[in-house]
């Protein structure tokens, strides 16, 4: 694909996998994640958290639409939401209006992509007896529950919240990974399934298991179970210049494009 088709792609799929972190959040009250379209722009709101980020945040503003900035801002009265912005819409006069209003950019991501490839090994610290690998599925679906709230702080959760999110960390479409050391958890990953396409997100490793290649084992697994399942394209997205930058590299992943947060220094946590 040409690099803006790579850009309309990432965006789409990302977008939907917004949508379902939405609804397998870890929260109390459930969110009502809301997708809207004014001219080119997607708007994300959740009501009932209206904290700039994820879930209140507008993607695809560029020229077309600084006209529509003040009707995009009046979707979100209750906050200034975060601006994600594609270098095919970070133009001049698009910094010069958000630099005007107060908003200053605060993050890059890296959005990367590759052809899966099958992996018929495994990498060496997977092979080791002490080390379990495994896919989620519905007999440990409430334990992997309960691992992500650990890399939560060790969130508690209500029995309730563990029965309404098990469900959505073995969907067909939702592959989710855990790797155990003598029994403990290690670190953990997912898949999102889109199509013939996937995406390698929510990648933790716990503390005191850092620095052993627990992170390049999980991504090799999901590499060779997208290339099983037929998926043409896999991609990502990373900080520039952290450790799982380095690690897409080595696996093969090369950059697609960079996009820009902006937000109101008062928002900024």
């Amino acid at each position: 694909m040409k690099p803006l088709q790579y850009v309309a792609r990432i965006e789409q799929i990302e977008i939907e996998l917004t949508q379902l972190n939405a609804s397998r959040s870890l929260v109390e009250v459930p969110r009502q994640l809301e997708v809207q379209r004014l001219g080119q722009c997607i708007l994300l709101r959740d009501p009932g958290d209206p904290a700039p980020g994820y879930y209140n945040r507008v993607k695809g503003l560029g020229p077309a639409d600084l006209h529509r900035l003040d009707e995009v801002l009046a979707c979100y009265p209750h906050t200034s939401p975060l601006l994600d912005l594609t270098p095919d819409q970070m133009k001049e006069e698009v910094a010069a209006e958000l630099s005007r209003r107060g908003f200053i950019p605060v993050e890059q991501l890296v959005f990367m992509q590759t052809k899966p490839v099958f992996l018929a090994e495994l990498t060496e610290v997977t092979a080791e007896p002490r080390v379990t690998v495994e896919r989620v599925h519905a007999g440990n679906a409430g334990e992997y529950v309960r691992w992500i709230a650990d890399s939560m702080g060790g969130k508690v959760l209500s029995p309730e919240m563990v029965e309404r999110s098990r469900d959505y960390f073995y969907r067909p479409d939702f592959l989710n990974y855990m790797i155990s050391i003598d029994g403990q958890p290690a670190a953990m990953g997912s898949l999102f399934v889109c199509g013939q396409e996937g995406y390698i997100t929510n990648d933790y490793t716990f503390a005191a298991f850092r620095g052993r290649g627990l992170q390049t084992a999980l991504l090799n697994h999901r590499l060779r179970d997208a290339a099983e399942r037929g998926l043409t394209n896999v991609y990502t997205d990373v900080v520039f210049g952290s450790v799982s930058h380095a690690n897409m590299e080595k696996a093969g992943f090369r950059t697609a494009f960079l996009n820009t947060f902006w937000m109101k220094p008062e928002k900024v946590i």
